[in-house]
């Protein structure tokens, strides 16, 4: 009986050890996925602005659609603002100074472009970098920052 004394204190200490990896591991992995949603919203942010704001805020929209809790190293040049015409294909022309492009526009889509997730907690010794899945949002226009009856058009 003697000889078995400490072995209870070291399956303790092991079983603890795993079970704390564990529920470490469970953390981090919601972590990622609570920032897959914000991505995603992002996504959706920056489309719902695209077709309120006017086309010529296109480069401002994804500075103001990354909130303060984006995950680590995601910045506005991750977020990509598209103008599209009927079939889905990007507009080609300049919507600013063109009229007949400007009226082309049915379709807005914001998309992540370039960015990896960084773990940072426990998972960070495996490489800690996973590619994000491609997340985009496409709305159909509305004014596009024009107000009807008005020589003023949205500021974003």
């Amino acid at each position: 009986m003697r000889r078995n004394s400490g072995i209870t204190i070291i399956e303790f200490t092991l079983i603890s050890t795993a079970l704390l990896v564990l529920i470490l591991g469970v953390i981090e992995v919601g972590r990622y996925m609570y920032s897959l949603q914000l991505i995603n919203e992002m996504t959706r942010v920056a489309a719902r602005l695209g077709v309120v704001c006017n086309v010529s805020d296109q480069d401002d929209i994804p500075a103001l659609a990354v909130p303060d809790n984006a995950p680590g190293g995601f910045t506005a040049a991750n977020l990509s603002l598209d103008y599209l015409d009927s079939t889905g294909t990007p507009i080609v022309g300049d919507p600013i100074t063109d009229e007949d492009v400007f009226l082309t526009i049915r379709y807005v889509r914001a998309e992540v472009v370039d960015f990896d997730y960084q773990f940072s907690g426990l998972l960070s010794f495996m490489q800690g970098v996973i590619a994000v899945p491609s997340f985009e949002t496409i709305l159909p226009r509305e004014n596009l920052g024009e107000i009807r009856g008005s020589t003023t058009d949205t500021d974003c």
